[in-house]
């Protein structure tokens, strides 16, 4: 601390700076009145040690000049004095004098002196800095309440309006000099008996914070309010939520709809993988049924169809959020169509009023999605049509040219329009059909054409509502014709396998599905080695490599419980034989790898369930991307 002694006798001077200095102090010293005032001009000094007898002005003197001073309170004077006079010293006190010490000086007694002073010094410091940082927050606090976004207004006890920032003035809707002095529940009649009086009275009556949120009247603004006790009045700070509110219950939903998602995910794997043994089994028994056995074998056919169906169904449990990209191959858009309308209308009132032309083009898509889209389209034709009636479905080929502003690009097209005869979509809600969670209907998700769009779009074209009046509407979508680089579609059903006896390892973590792969690959003249697990999968394949007998391909599981599952073990496999022939095997539709294959080190994608001639077609590729590469 910087201390200022002003002592005219020189030795005393002296002896006392020296006491003071081994007390850690930075002192100061000078001889008279004006030398004190010109070393306190040049710098500040919290602690003066004044001598009352001093040549030309006395230390009482300076002491009442200094008080007198602006911020003359900010430093602690302790007058040093000969007289012992009661009436003196509280001369010296009523001078601004904080303490005084008789001559002749007492070490300890000046210690004592000393210590009480650096204490009451260092309080006097802080109540100095903290009025000052109280002044400076006030005026800090105002700026900011002008420049905060946050709204702010700010009533006393009387519930008269005090303050309001421009914030506040704008979501109000009023001006700061219509309403200061006014009384809040007079200017705005519409917050009595609302949420907003209840809290804010409490806050006046309790003397306690509140924060809280409210709407208007008409529900459709949220504000987010706090509500503090400030001067016997209240103080509030608030804004507009409403945004916010919206996004938390769509963030909600779309949580709901993950958790569905994965709950799906998990009953689709599984249904999948029971669809597959069935379809299997379906197929061979119509493969060990006499062919003179008719009624069998349709029976058997109609069973494999229903399995069909249901593993769309199965595979339609994935929810918007679980979608995954398209898996692809060429397929025929007039037989999607006709079998996507047949399931879509089955068991209403409604028909369906083809409109395909017989050289329609293919296209490659995922056949199950688009089905989804034509289900969607329809399911919307059926709930506008309650009283039945047709509903018509129309596809062209189209050649879209290169225009400026065109929604698509210049390239050949599959158009498909899906018109009803109900009353027509009003005008203002047409912009939001296929906005997610919009919906008209009170049971409805509002996902269903937001699905539809998100998968056209995937796949490169575009969904949009053509038109509608009173009289229907009329949904189109189109689609990129195929161009001759895709997958390929199914084969030719009449076309003989030709397999000659190549070894194949199966690698599955079910057994029913091992088993039945196992047969219906025994049926197309393989042999199998199956395997639960991806480490007994390596460590098979590695066995036969060093001998000799080589595995021609593999089938992988994706997913393996508690072992390892597909996507590990083509990198093992791979790292051990660079050209295996890999096909990836998956009940989630949504398995990336099913979708991107060749990323994966993989030549073949086999969805679940599967059949006979699904087995045999994808083995036929991957063993034609193994000869190309």
């Amino acid at each position: 601390m910087r201390i200022l002694l002003v002592e005219d006798h020189q030795e005393s001077r002296k002896n006392l700076q020296r006491l003071i200095e081994r007390r850690g102090h930075e002192v100061v010293a000078v001889g008279s009145a004006e030398e004190a005032k010109q070393a306190i001009a040049a710098q500040a000094f919290p602690f003066l040690i004044l001598d009352w007898m001093l040549p030309g002005k006395s230390g009482i003197e300076l002491c009442r000049e200094l008080r007198a001073q602006p911020h003359g309170d900010d430093m602690f004077i302790l007058l040093v004095t000969a007289r012992d006079d009661t009436g003196d010293l509280g001369q010296a006190l009523a001078a601004g004098a904080n303490d005084y010490l008789t001559k002749p000086l007492d070490l300890a007694l000046l210690n004592v002196r000393l210590s009480v002073a650096e204490r009451q010094i260092r309080e006097l410091a802080e109540r100095n800095q903290a009025r000052v940082a109280l002044q400076e927050s006030a005026r800090a606090m105002t700026e900011i309440l002008e420049k905060t976004t946050d709204a702010f207004f700010a009533v006393d006890r009387e519930w008269k309006f005090i303050y309001l920032n421009p914030e506040a003035e704008t979501l109000l809707g009023r001006r700061r000099d219509e309403v200061i002095g006014k009384e809040l529940w007079k200017e705005f009649p519409q917050l009595n008996g609302s949420p907003f009086e209840v809290n804010y009275r409490r806050v006046m009556t309790e003397q306690m914070p509140v924060e809280f949120e409210a709407s208007d009247a008409a529900g459709k603004v949220w504000f987010e309010m706090r509500a503090y006790p400030s001067g016997g009045g209240v103080s509030v700070f608030f804004r507009d939520v409403t945004e916010r509110k919206r996004a938390e219950e769509e963030r909600l939903t779309t949580d709901k709809l993950e958790s569905l998602g994965t709950l799906a995910g998990g009953i689709a794997h599984d249904l999948n993988n029971i669809l597959t043994v069935i379809s299997g089994n379906i197929g061979l028994a119509q493969i060990e049924a006499p062919t003179d056995a008719s009624s069998l074998l349709s029976f058997l056919s109609k069973a494999g169809q229903a399995a069909q169906h249901a593993a769309h169904l199965s595979i339609q449990l994935l929810t918007f959020s679980k979608g995954g990209a398209p898996l692809k191959r060429i397929a025929s858009i007039s037989d999607l169509l006709g079998q996507a309308a047949e399931i879509s209308l089955y068991g209403s009132s409604l028909r369906a009023d083809l409109d395909i032309p017989v050289d329609l083009w293919k296209a490659e898509v995922d056949p199950v999605q688009i089905e989804q889209v034509i289900n969607a389209l329809m399911i919307n034709a059926r709930e506008a049509m309650p009283h039945g009636g047709a509903v018509r479905i129309s596809a062209r080929n189209v050649e879209l040219e290169d225009k400026p502003g065109a929604l698509l690009p210049a390239g050949r097209y599959i158009k498909i329009t899906i018109t009803d005869r109900g009353c027509g979509i009003e005008p203002e809600l047409a912009t939001k059909i296929f906005d997610p969670y919009f919906t008209t209907k009170p049971t409805g998700s509002g996902l269903g054409l937001a699905i539809s769009y998100s998968i056209v779009k995937k796949h490169g074209g575009m969904l949009h509502l053509e038109s509608s009046s009173t009289e229907g509407s009329t949904f189109a979508f189109y689609l990129p014709a195929e161009h001759g680089l895709g997958a390929p579609g199914p084969r030719d059903t009449k076309r003989p396998f030709r397999f000659n006896h190549q070894r194949i390892l199966v690698m599955d973590d079910e057994a029913a599905i091992r088993e039945l792969t196992s047969q219906l690959l025994g049926t197309l003249g393989f042999e199998v080695t199956a395997v639960p697990d991806g480490l007994e999968a390596v460590k098979i394949y590695e066995r036969a490599l060093h001998a000799g007998e080589n595995f021609q391909a593999v089938i992988l599981d994706a997913t393996v419980r508690g072992g390892m599952g597909g996507l590990a073990t083509i990198a093992r496999l791979r790292s051990v034989d660079p050209n295996v022939t890999a096909i990836i095997c998956s009940g989630y539709s949504d398995e990336a790898a099913l979708s991107e294959f060749l990323t994966y080190g993989f030549r073949g994608a086999l969805p679940k369930p599967f059949t006979r001639r699904d087995l045999a077609d994808v083995l036929q590729r991957a063993f034609e991307a193994g000869k190309v590469n």
